[in-house]
């Protein structure tokens, strides 16, 4: 099997809406606003074929008649989960992957080609910490403290918003119990990494809420874990500040892109981590040093300086220095990029 890759792109809108669809007394009944965030992310076949300013443009034209409007008067089910499912129907097209609405930053729904849709609440909370079994010296040994965030995703079976207040009971119940704590004096704590805290998250919840798919724990703004019960997953971000030119007969511009490094590996029993976040960086920084503050166009063996061609000549630097690496995104703004899905059994050959 080949790499994949996809576009993705984002963009926000403005509008007003009554949900309709929950308890009479609950506040979202009422006529109220948002700044939505909508998304698409769309399979390549070819990846000379589309571009992310394709991409963009199609989001565009579905988005923008519905900017500053009232959504009620054009969709019966203003949820965020029916939302989303119309954004997919919308686009209409059979690489199309993902396509997700969130009305606040703390809250959305994914309509997905593979999955079941999914809905997402986030919350933070304040907390001590440290790592008992990391090597003498290193810094997260020592006691210190984080705003931890915590991105609980659920399926959705009836398209309406009644999972959602189901979550956010959840994520309170949750922020009592962990805000203002010592994570390490709680029992099953004691080692408290992200994946520990996600595995025990997740494994506090899934037996009395059955449609809990993942939890995700962000420690810091550029990195996290994921665990849905099986697998763990972390990433880690790094800015690159770049110049460009994605057609020769451009002017020379620029980017403060993010790219996003994604490891998938069992847990190791000591350590209690997929790998340390900061070896994701010291692997990265060969790359990082022939990107930042660099014209890309001039990378040695890039053969096409689109960001998808980037997002590959990334993926072809890493295969070799980084086997645990599972996925690899670039982007040129929040949402708006190109990611590489590594084929682990020809990494393996």
């Amino acid at each position: 099997m080949k790499d994949k890759i996809y576009l993705c792109s984002q963009k926000e809108f403005n509008a007003a809406r009554k949900l309709e669809v929950l308890p009479t007394s609950h506040p979202f009944n009422n006529l109220h606003g948002h700044t939505f965030r909508a998304g698409l992310r769309l399979q390549l076949e070819d990846s000379n074929s589309f571009s992310l300013e394709n991409l963009k443009e199609n989001l565009s034209d579905i988005i923008d008649p519905i900017n500053y409007s009232f959504l009620n008067d054009g969709f019966k089910n203003t949820s965020d989960i029916s939302l989303a499912g119309q954004l997919f129907k919308k686009y209409n097209h059979n690489s199309l992957s993902d396509a997700y609405i969130s009305s606040t930053l703390t809250q959305g729904a994914c309509f997905s080609r593979s999955e079941n849709p999914l809905i997402w609440k986030k919350f933070s909370f304040q907390a001590a910490h440290k790592l008992p079994n990391v090597s003498q010296g290193h810094k997260c040994g020592n006691m210190h403290g984080h705003t931890f965030e915590v991105i609980v995703s659920a399926k959705s079976s009836n398209n309406t918003q009644q999972e959602l207040i189901e979550l956010d009971r959840i994520c309170n119940l949750l922020y009592q119990e962990l805000n203002k704590k010592c994570l390490n004096d709680m029992e099953g704590l004691e080692n408290p990494t992200s994946e520990i805290i996600s595995s025990w998250i997740f494994s506090k919840i899934k037996e009395s809420y059955n449609f809990i798919s993942k939890v995700e724990v962000m420690e810091t703004t550029h990195a996290g874990c994921s665990f849905d019960g099986k697998d763990y997953k972390i990433w880690r971000d790094q800015k690159l500040e770049s110049a460009v030119s994605y057609e020769s007969e451009e002017s020379v511009y620029g980017f403060g892109y993010t790219a996003r490094l994604y490891v998938e590996s069992p847990i190791d029993e000591v350590f209690g981590w997929v790998m340390d976040f900061g070896d994701i960086k010291e692997v990265f920084k060969p790359v990082f040093l022939q990107m930042d503050h660099h014209y890309l166009n001039e990378l040695d063996n890039l053969d096409n300086p689109s960001v998808v061609g980037l997002v590959e000549w990334m993926g072809s630097q890493l295969r070799q220095l980084f086997p645990q690496l599972s996925r690899v995104g670039l982007y040129e703004s929040k949402g708006n990029g190109a990611e590489l899905f590594i084929n682990k059994e020809k990494n393996e050959r």
